[in-house]
């Protein structure tokens, strides 16, 4: 079993916090279908693994301590992806986000080819109105402190790098975020 960054508060001096965070390992749950992340990973020679996560689509972990009990990275691929997750596979999203509500865990969620904008327009296929996917990515961003990143697929993997990375570093000054 893997430890956790819980608690693992040390002063650090630089040299010692950049050699802890060139050992960030991001971990690629093994049930991501899209491995455009995984590849641009390999490309620019960031270590990752992939294997079962219980929550989201990516976490990390430097050698055996693992940050996939505090934060995780939820990809959709566009707004159709997501308005599937809040209406036909509704059940099991919410409770994707209650277990890791009540484990602490903070989930980042990143919708890829989508704008704000194309939610208040529609600019999707699904028939879900604009003002029901509004109202229902409103309330699961308060309901279970999500917090939602748009960008091009392009840029999802350096996202998730940086997301991750800071996070990490975040935990090891400060402890649990």
């Amino acid at each position: 079993m893997m430890g956790n960054f819980r608690g693992m508060i040390k002063h650090w001096t630089e040299s010692e916090l950049k050699a802890e965070l060139s050992k960030l390992t991001i971990i690629c749950d093994s049930r991501e279908q899209d491995t455009h992340c995984e590849e641009w990973f390999k490309k620019n020679k960031v270590p990752c693994v992939v294997r079962k996560l219980d929550a989201g689509d990516y976490s990390a972990q430097i050698g055996d301590m693992t940050l996939e009990r505090s934060v995780a990275i939820e990809r959709k691929r566009d707004l159709d992806e997501l308005c599937g997750n809040m209406t036909a596979d509704r059940d099991r999203f919410e409770r994707e986000f209650l277990r890791a509500k009540a484990h602490g865990l903070h989930i980042f969620l990143i919708v890829e080819n989508a704008t704000w904008s194309d939610i208040f327009l529609g600019n999707y296929r699904s028939k879900l109105s604009s003002k029901s996917l509004t109202g229902s990515v409103l309330s699961w961003l308060a309901r279970f402190d999500v917090t939602l990143l748009f960008c091009k697929p392009e840029e999802t993997p350096r996202l998730i790098w940086g997301i991750l990375y800071y996070w990490t570093r975040e935990e090891l000054i400060y402890g649990k975020q």
